[in-house]
């Protein structure tokens, strides 16, 4: 198992996921984004945008969202805690890419 998907349950477990396109655009910050790879173009470009205005890095999951944080049509979700939001970045592995890097 990916490491990357370890540090994602830790940040589950803290409550430091949104899930959902709708739930991630309310967000004042979050420090990491993940899309799925089966999102269609409007919830790619949704990402891309978002990625931008939380200055937050774009990570595409080759493996289904919905099935990392266990919600159905899920395929975007935002890591809010820095840490753990580093530690997925430090331990991107063959489950996830980088789209987006973010500009800070």
């Amino acid at each position: 198992m990916d490491k990357a998907i370890t540090f994602l349950g830790f940040a589950q477990r803290k409550r430091a996921v949104v899930k959902g396109v709708n739930a991630v655009s309310y967000q004042k910050k979050a420090s990491l984004l993940i899309l799925c790879s089966t999102a269609k173009e409007n919830t790619v470009k949704a990402a891309k945008s978002l990625s931008k205005k939380l200055h937050a890095p774009l990570l595409v999951s080759n493996e289904p969202v919905e099935n990392l944080v266990h919600k159905e049509n899920c395929k975007l979700i935002a890591v809010t805690d820095m840490n753990l939001a580093r530690a997925i970045l430090e331990n991107v592995g063959e489950t996830f890419s980088i789209l987006e890097e973010s500009e800070n």
